[in-house]
């Protein structure tokens, strides 16, 4: 059974901060989506790994930390349980 994470990553050059979905799978490995949450940011890009492969809590604990520097539409995913008022 595979279980939803989250990967945050900060563009080297820029230094936005920026969500990934990711499944964790059975043998405890983390599969990202190529796309970050906002669709800003692509997986392959240039970035620093902040945090891998961390529940939904646990993310938002670490994202109120860094602060402003993580994209508002990523973070906001974390709050609203997924659902996009944009649609």
């Amino acid at each position: 059974m595979s279980q939803n994470v989250y990967i945050l990553r900060a563009h080297e050059d820029s230094g936005e901060m920026h969500l990934f979905l990711a499944l964790k799978t059975q043998e405890d490995e983390c599969r990202s989506q190529q796309k970050s949450i906002c669709g800003k940011m692509d997986i392959e890009e240039d970035s620093i790994t902040i945090f891998s492969c961390q529940p939904e809590n646990s993310a938002r604990k670490q994202c109120a930390k860094v602060g402003k520097q993580v994209c508002s539409k990523c973070v906001s995913y974390l709050y609203n349980n997924g659902i996009d008022f944009e649609k």
